[in-house]
């Protein structure tokens, strides 16, 4: 867990929330913790800690968005404690 730290809690873990909000919120200095259904992939978010974002357009690249967590959605208390 990351202290001393603001957090941001994204309901979605999908194409918008880990790309745009995602960046938008790490690179702004927050913990980005997620609230996603897919079970998988709150595990692979929750096992690396981090994602690739990957950019296209004229001057493609990748960039790695660390500092990331997430939780299920359907556990109640989790999403509760986050938002607490």
């Amino acid at each position: 867990m990351i202290r001393n730290k603001k957090k941001a809690l994204q309901f979605g873990a999908g194409n918008i929330g880990r790309g745009f909000l995602g960046q938008l919120f790490s690179q702004s200095g927050y913990e980005v913790v997620f609230a996603d259904i897919d079970a998988n992939l709150v595990a692979l978010i929750n096992k690396k800690g981090n994602y690739p974002l990957r950019i296209v357009g004229d001057n493609p690249r990748e960039l790695l968005i660390e500092d990331g967590r997430a939780v299920r959605v359907s556990n109640e208390k989790d999403v509760i404690s986050e938002i607490s």
